[in-house]
């Protein structure tokens, strides 16, 4: 078949794509491929899945539409993925309980092939998230700051947060009604007006609904002029582990502060380490001795301003190194093998937690470097991922520790 400078448009293509001058024999752009994983017509499918297919073999790339109804582009339009075969929806979910419709358009130099036809899966329910608590400002705090940050614990299942703010009471003046302040743990509200009483809501949402009966908190703010803000740990960065026990600390400055005191101690708020030093304008502290291995450190630096000092400071925290764990215990916990068959013995690899070993979490990865699972101590993994079945092979796992280095190595998965 001879095309002589010819464009063409199929449905499905927001772009004109011209073919140059040339003869094209018949077959000669790339042949359909099939979705693998979600499989054509899955039901149960998880809202987090990947689309995986096989490769058309003279394919050099691929456009992936999907929506929740023929032909739709609301999920993805268009979305060129070059010459990979599968594609990650990264940090976004898909609508809970939708048929979800995928078309995978191979292309080459010849042009895409418009035959390839659109397959369908199901997707399961997903339930909305619980409650989370607001931890800063406390419920019933007075002498808030009136330029304070709202903050909250995460839950792992919310895809964002909605915040209702009400000034004066609960029927008063509505100054935020479920602003959506996107997946993060804390967020600023327009500034307080002083001595005046707020209730605030934290919702959490995802692709199942918004957590029902969530209760607001309720605070008082203080004087002006606003106080001077917090900072935060540099050297260590708050949450670190395996320390050394010699560290030096640092703090990012703050304007227009005249100084910063600081306190140190192994438990929140304590300070058994450092008393509450007043460092003027240093921004960093030498410790006099070493800190104590394998242990937490809680840290709060408070700015101040002349007789006013910031409110509400975050307590962060690391975690000095500690001596490297005994490899015979180390052999105890992580197994080195599983045989998940369903026969009650060895179905699961599951890392047990120790007195001697203080496991933060654990990865699992493919050959490939792929995560696989996240887990808890003592929590088993029975090789699957998204619901199908792992084949036979070698999984990588690493396993961090509170009181000392990452553990990583390997196991095997035997069917």
């Amino acid at each position: 078949m001879k095309i002589s400078g010819k464009c063409f448009r199929p449905w499905f293509w927001a772009v004109t794509s011209c073919l140059v001058f040339g003869y094209i024999g018949i077959g000669q752009v790339p042949t359909c491929t099939q979705l693998t994983f979600p499989a054509a017509g899955e039901m149960d499918v998880s809202v987090f899945t990947d689309l995986e297919w096989d490769a058309s073999p003279t394919a050099t790339g691929y456009v992936i539409l999907a929506g929740t109804s023929l032909g739709g582009r609301d999920i993805l339009d268009n979305v060129n993925v070059g010459n990979e075969t599968e594609y990650s929806f990264e940090n976004t979910s898909l609508p809970g309980l939708q048929e979800i419709y995928v078309a995978i358009i191979p292309y080459n130099d010849q042009g895409l092939n418009g035959s390839c036809q659109t397959v369908t899966f199901m997707t399961r329910q997903v339930d909305p998230p619980s409650c989370t608590e607001i931890i800063n400002p406390f419920n019933g705090d007075v002498l808030v700051s009136v330029t304070a940050n709202i903050t909250w614990i995460r839950d792992f299942s919310a895809t964002g947060y909605r915040m209702t703010v009400y000034e004066r009471d609960l029927n008063g003046i509505v100054v935020w009604d479920e602003v959506d302040v996107g997946n993060g743990t804390n967020a600023k509200p327009p500034d307080f007006k002083p001595r005046t009483r707020y209730f605030v809501t934290i919702i959490p949402y995802n692709a199942g609904g918004a957590a029902m009966g969530c209760q607001p908190i309720s605070f008082t703010t203080g004087d002006g002029p606003p106080l001077p803000d917090c900072t935060q740990l540099v050297e260590p960065s708050n949450g670190s582990n395996a320390v050394p026990t010699n560290t030096t600390l640092e703090w990012e400055a703050v304007s227009g502060v005249d100084g910063y005191t600081l306190s140190v101690g192994t438990t929140p708020r304590g300070t058994d380490i450092v008393n509450v030093l007043d460092l003027r304008g240093t921004t960093n502290y030498s410790f006099n001795g070493e800190l104590p291995q394998g242990t937490r450190i809680y840290v709060l630096v408070v700015p101040y301003k002349g007789n006013l000092e910031s409110e509400n400071c975050p307590i962060q925290s690391f975690t000095t190194v500690g001596s490297d764990p005994d490899p015979e215990i180390v052999n105890e916990l992580i197994p080195r093998f599983f045989t998940p068959n369903n026969d009650g013995f060895n179905d699961t690899w599951i890392v047990g937690s120790s007195p001697d070993v203080s496991i933060q979490n654990i990865s699992v990865f493919n050959r490939f470097g792929k995560l696989i699972k996240q887990l808890s101590p003592d929590q088993g993994w029975d090789g699957t991922f998204n619901g199908r079945n792992l084949p036979s092979d070698s999984y990588w796992y690493s396993v961090e520790l509170t009181n000392g280095p990452s553990l990583k190595g390997f196991f095997a998965l035997k069917r």
